[in-house]
């Protein structure tokens, strides 16, 4: 048995049990696959897969057993050649935070600042997206770091680390009717075409859900993921809008006026989130570090051996 069998088993397996695809993502044959496939069931002395001619039609019980103790295997090596990585080069390599444009907009400039003061051999890489996005880039290995409200399905392999707290304002555009109201209600504000985020942030669920359970259907005539574009079709007079109020500058954002609407919706959680199985390195300990101090590289070992779900109120409001 050898590491080169697991991985072509795993890979197979991750392909949809197509040797063809298999073949061309590990740049081998697929004669040469099967063959080593072969190997290790007669090592194992059971077959794995179940083979229909040249086709393979399924995992046996054992074969999907076989994946899933593979690809353990698989990462573990993969975490052993990151440890040794992080040990010889200490301050030095890659980072890669996967967020939204609001967090990258508005909360990460001070923090990269802050971390290439103290990290200044380490080259930050940022994607973004909506929060279904981050998570998978996350658990894909594609993304060292998520940070973002809750995505839409639950993700056992990540672990999610509450950091902050995101109130949300309404934002009109200068001189508007709603301005005259000291304290408006929602169905003050249901009065008026209204610009959302998109539904795969937590945040454009949330105020859609405050207006139903009001027994109010707001008229949306638009939505977006980007915290910008929204803000410029404000000020075009399209509609009024709810964002997280860390997306308001008044000095930079001309023609747009703020009505605070704490007492209308309930604040955002935004969490770090982290795969439980992978290595964490300590360039990315530390600029969690900088997103919460709370989270030290201790408590944050804790939560990724956790199966308990993370208290929100470790949150900290990031405007108050």
């Amino acid at each position: 048995m050898n590491l080169q069998q697991l991985r072509y088993l795993a890979e197979v397996a991750g392909r949809d049990l197509n040797l063809s695809r298999a073949a061309d993502a590990l740049h081998t044959s697929q004669p040469g696959i099967s063959r080593q496939i072969r190997l290790l069931e007669e090592e194992l002395g059971t077959e794995l897969l179940v083979r229909q001619g040249n086709r393979i039609a399924a995992l046996t019980q054992p074969g999907h057993e076989a994946v899933a103790i593979a690809r353990r295997a698989l990462r573990e090596i993969e975490n052993l050649r990151t440890l040794g990585e992080d040990a010889s080069r200490g301050g030095q390599g890659r980072l890669v935070i996967a967020t939204t444009h609001a967090h990258a907009r508005y909360v990460l400039i001070p923090i990269v600042r802050r971390y290439q003061a103290a990290w200044p051999d380490v080259s930050l890489g940022i994607r973004q997206g909506h929060p279904d996005q981050i998570v998978d880039w996350v658990q894909a290995g594609e993304a060292d770091i998520g940070l973002c409200t809750d995505p839409t399905r639950t993700m056992p392999e990540l672990a999610r680390l509450p950091c902050y707290k995101l109130a949300r304002c309404v934002l009109v555009p200068a001189g508007h009717a709603l301005l005259k109201k000291r304290r408006p209600a929602l169905a003050d504000l249901a009065r008026f075409p209204m610009i959302t985020l998109d539904q795969a942030f937590a945040a454009g669920v949330t105020v859609l859900g405050a207006f139903a359970r009001a027994g109010l259907s707001p008229r949306v005539v638009l939505s977006a993921t980007d915290a910008d574009v929204i803000k410029a079709f404000v000020a075009a007079g399209v509609g009024i809008a709810t964002l997280p109020e860390i997306a308001f500058d008044a000095r930079r954002d001309k023609g747009l006026a703020r009505i605070a609407a704490r007492h209308l919706f309930e604040p955002s959680v935004s969490s770090v989130w982290l795969h439980r199985h992978h290595y964490q390195r300590r360039l990315a300990a530390a600029f969690v570090q900088l997103l919460s101090p709370a989270w030290t590289p201790e408590r944050v070992q804790q939560a990724l051996r956790s199966t308990q779900a993370p208290d929100d109120r470790t949150a900290v409001d990031l405007t108050a």
